[in-house]
């Protein structure tokens, strides 16, 4: 068996082209695998990851839905297809030709950044798989406790989770900052993961296109921006200079203190996740380049919860 029909194997023959020319394996994330044809279609896969916390079903019915309802809206790629049989899911969506967004491309192409969020924003209907984005940290800190308790009697994990805030301390600060958030009167289709990777200046029509829309939902708008903000390593002053060019674009000036709280809600989340992921690396496999990798995570983890001055215990 030849390298071409090795990825195609599992892929069901009802989603492949006539004539197939060229196939590729596409690098993808931690949920799906992803397969060009002809460097026109995008086969994605989506990948049982943790069903207790992301539901594979679930981010494959977001993404499927959120392009049905965006299809026109030339910031979102156009769904060709989708397989469902509840042991497989996999979309098909044309392969959209360019580059992720860097910091460089922020400050060139910041005012069609912006115009592109907001025209995505236009869509209010919902999607079956809908979801209220901040029950994402809720399960986050479930996990993430009970990681810290099973850590004690775990050699492998204790080494590495000693500096790591304890749980009640982060259970405060989310509930602290939970309950400032009042009902938002606008709420519109969010993205909810703006990281510069899904993010791509198209080269054949010279605009910007959001891809993997796994966790999209209904939400404030302000939570697109505020984990754009945070997720990318974006200057202060940068953020400062969007945050005017977005309030410029809409009229209106935002609010900044609720931003403010979505963005350190952001930073928690992101901070938990890491400490999550590294747990699981170390659980999963004892081999060094796994340790490595946890203890990569671990820091990260830790600099994000400095961020909140949350830091060590």
């Amino acid at each position: 068996m030849n390298a071409r029909s090795e990825l195609l194997t599992k892929i069901p023959t009802v989603l492949l082209p006539e004539e197939i020319i060229s196939v590729r394996l596409i690098e993808g994330g931690f949920n799906n695998r992803n397969i060009l044809i002809n460097e026109e279609w995008l086969i994605k896969e989506y990948l049982v990851r943790d069903e207790s916390i992301d539901p594979v079903y679930q981010r494959f019915i977001r993404e499927k839905e959120s392009l049905q309802l965006l299809k026109g809206n030339s910031h979102a790629p156009d769904l060709l297809n989708y397989y469902d049989d509840a042991k497989k899911y996999i979309i098909v969506r044309k392969w959209v030709e360019g580059q992720p967004f860097n910091i460089i491309y922020v400050q060139n192409h910041m005012k069609s950044l912006i115009e592109a969020i907001i025209s995505t924003h236009r869509t209010t209907d919902s999607t079956s798989g809908d979801f209220h984005y901040f029950d994402v940290i809720k399960r986050y800190l479930q996990e993430y406790k009970n990681i810290l308790s099973y850590s004690i009697n775990s050699s492998s994990l204790h080494n590495l989770f000693p500096t790591l805030p304890l749980y009640s301390k982060l259970d405060r600060f989310f509930y602290d900052q939970f309950s400032q958030i009042r009902e938002s009167k606008c709420i519109v289709r969010i993205h909810g993961d703006l990281v510069l990777s899904n993010i791509i200046l198209a080269e054949n029509i010279k605009d910007i296109v959001f891809i993997d829309w796994e966790y999209s939902t209904l939400g404030d708008p302000l939570i697109d921006l505020a984990y754009l903000l945070s997720q990318n390593q974006i200057s202060q002053n940068l953020q400062q200079i969007i945050i005017k060019n977005y309030n410029k674009k809409l009229k209106i000036q935002v609010n900044r203190a609720k931003l403010k709280v979505y963005y350190d809600l952001m930073i928690l989340m992101s901070g938990l996740w890491y400490a999550i992921h590294a747990a699981r690396l170390i659980s999963a496999n004892k081999q060094p380049f796994h340790h490595v990798s946890s203890k990569k995570f671990i820091k990260l983890a830790l600099d994000q919860f400095q961020i909140l001055n949350l830091g060590e215990y």
